[in-house]
């Protein structure tokens, strides 16, 4: 019996940790959505894809530094030697290994500093890269957060837009009541009836925003689809959030990951360019050579058969002239570095404007938010005038429609405000790379 119980137990423990777990994961925080979307974010996968191929060329071009090292092995299975003419009557076969084994090294002394600046360079991209990806990520949190809310503002705004149609269907069925008893004429009615015509495509409209919004939030944080509930709150924007905040500052500092990354892009052509000019430098190699052959006959396993030979010395080559190829890759490196100056220099006018831009945008989408919110209280009160005043009868039902109507708009209104102030505020976190 003892053990039935238990059973009985363990199994009611398992189904209610289950049910637990399911009704965990119906809902979704911000902070499950960020976590989600950075561990699924293809884009984010692509700049750390970038910033590894950035990581490896670095490592090819100190390997410049280290000596090379290559095995060779050859076997003829046949051949005919070249004749050699000693004098008219005297002729001898080259001979050359049928098998050999060995082994050549190079190491480089001196190469123009190329494989200094190559290495130079390959320090500046990955620098680059990793600040591409560090702002790709805060860009896709933001994107995430943007989404979210959009998300969640649809849904109130669905509400708004549902609440709305009842409204008026309720006021067109007291008005064709009142109609039919005389107390309202015709033109009453219709004019009720073309508000809820067109209330009925606004609240379809709102339910396709929300569709829509949550598509957009379930690929800002890579999956298909996201059913989840949204359970977090919009946030108020806050008119003072500015008030000791220096803008100029702020944009002097270059805190913008992309800018920093594009400057050490800028830097990296420039090292690039050195290290093209180089190339009419002269080069010097320290190389050996050791080899293990047979050139008696074709045998792989007659030791006696083999000798081995070696040589060591210094290699010098100078390219005096390759059909200008040099010079013209020379030139190519040069305008790559011009165009990266050049954008620089355009993103860095720009980033001031959009800082600019986004601050203004949320102080007046606070402001509007401020305004809205007085409206909200006003539209209620005047809702609560109109309802005491239609049953004292010194108020029309219109009345207390147009009220009610304005007490939606105004409702609406605030939800709209609020999430033009969280774009611009996550706009500008951008703009300024950092958090605010």
């Amino acid at each position: 019996m003892s053990n039935t119980w238990a059973k009985r137990s363990l199994c009611l423990l398992f189904v209610l940790l289950v049910f637990k777990n399911a009704m965990a994961q119906s809902d979704l925080t911000l902070d499950q959505a960020l976590k989600e979307g950075v561990e699924n974010s293809h884009e984010l996968k692509s700049a750390q894809s970038a910033f590894e191929l950035a990581h490896w060329k670095k490592r090819e071009a100190l390997g410049s530094f280290l000596p090379r090292i290559d095995i060779v092995a050859n076997h003829v299975f046949d051949l005919k030697y070249q004749q050699i003419q000693i004098s008219p009557t005297s002729v001898f076969e080259s001979t050359y290994p049928k098998t050999s084994f060995g082994a050549l090294a190079s190491f480089n002394l001196f190469d123009g500093f190329r494989s200094s600046f190559n290495y130079m360079a390959g320090i500046k991209n990955e620098e680059a890269a990793q600040l591409e990806y560090e702002h790709s990520k805060i860009a896709i949190e933001n994107a995430i957060r943007l989404k979210y809310f959009q998300a969640l503002g649809a849904q109130v705004l669905a509400t708004v837009a549902e609440a709305n149609l009842k409204t008026l269907t309720d006021h067109l069925k007291k008005a064709q009541d009142l109609l039919k008893q005389g107390e309202l004429t015709k033109v009453d009615v219709l004019k009720i009836q073309v508000q809820v015509e067109q209330a009925i495509p606004e609240k379809f409209s709102a339910q396709d925003n929300v569709y829509l919004a949550r598509k957009s939030l379930a690929e800002a944080m890579g999956s298909q689809d996201e059913t989840r509930v949204l359970i977090e709150a919009l946030p108020t924007p806050d008119e003072k959030l500015f008030d000791h905040f220096d803008l100029n500052s702020e944009v002097q500092s270059m805190g913008r990951l992309d800018l920093k990354a594009m400057k050490k892009r800028v830097e990296a052509s420039e090292v690039i360019n050195k290290s093209d000019r180089s190339q009419w430098l002269p080069k010097v190699n320290l190389v050996a050579d050791y080899q293990y052959y047979n050139n008696r006959n074709f045998s792989l396993n007659e030791t006696d058969k083999f000798r081995n030979a070696y040589s060591f010395g210094i290699n010098f080559s100078w390219n005096v002239f390759d059909g200008g190829v040099s010079y013209a890759k020379f030139n190519e490196s040069y305008y790559q570095k011009k165009q990266l100056e050049e954008k620089s220099k355009k993103s860095e006018m720009s980033s001031a404007n959009d800082a600019e831009f986004w601050k203004r945008r949320f102080l007046n989408s606070a402001v509007l938010y401020s305004a809205k919110l007085r409206s909200v209280v006003a539209s209620k009160e005047s809702v609560r005038i109109y309802q005491t005043g239609l049953k004292a009868g010194t108020r029309t039902s219109s009345d207390l429609l147009d009220a009610e109507l304005d007490l939606a708009r105004s409702e609406a209104g605030v939800v709209k405000a609020q999430l033009d102030a969280i774009e611009a505020k996550l706009n500008l976190e951008l703009a300024i790379g950092r958090r605010i």
